[in-house]
């Protein structure tokens, strides 16, 4: 059995269940300094496109490190390329390659895109108005560019999110941390436990 069939194995829909010890070295084996990573399953201009997705998505803040500083399109690269099936890999590279079309690449290339290109489609599509999102949904045509832009967008921030929240320096520096709990105490407000913090896993 092979590492990519033990890790679907474990049952693991990103976003959806806990992170498993396999799962979660993934996401802390990568360390790579941003502007010396290179991708392993996606092509230079695909990784570009996603790691300023995602810089948008998540960024870095005065109180807070941004996806980039934990290396989330790293891991997500990586966990393309060791887990999804050829299937999902396909599926994944497709969405990926319809939101380039979308972005209208100019003649330079991706490098010359500009904060404003990427913001212009995520509001499109992931702030799109509730009745648009249920066309989006419950669209019967899978291969509408629209639908296929709208759910690779969707998976690369729900995927995003899930890695940023579970990684080390978010879970022990950002979110509530206690490695080892104490006390179950029930029926007490968020605020006065952890300062409104959600608890890291």
């Amino acid at each position: 059995m092979n590492r990519r069939d033990v890790l679907k194995g474990l049952g693991l829909t990103l976003g959806y269940t806990i992170a498993t010890p396999s799962v979660m070295s993934l996401l802390q084996s990568c360390k790579t300094e941003v502007k010396l990573w290179t991708p392993i399953f996606l092509s230079i201009d695909q990784g570009i496109i996603v790691k300023n997705l995602i810089d948008i998505i998540l960024p870095k803040t005065e109180a807070t490190p941004g996806a980039l500083d934990v290396n989330v399109p790293e891991f997500i690269d990586l966990y393309a390329y060791k887990v999804y099936n050829e299937k999902k890999q396909h599926k994944f590279k497709k969405g990926i390659n319809a939101i380039i079309e979308a972005l209208n690449i100019p003649e330079e290339g991706v490098s010359k895109l500009e904060h404003k290109d990427y913001d212009t489609l995520l509001v499109k599509y992931l702030k799109a108005s509730k009745e648009q999102r249920a066309i989006y949904e419950n669209e019967s045509d899978k291969n509408n560019i629209d639908v296929i832009i709208y759910n690779a967008l969707s998976g690369l921030r729900n995927m995003a999110v899930w890695a940023y929240k579970n990684s080390e320096q978010i879970g022990e520096h950002v979110l509530a941390y206690d490695p080892i709990p104490g006390t179950q105490i029930g029926c007490a407000p968020v605020e006065e436990l952890t300062n409104g913090k959600a608890w890291s896993l």
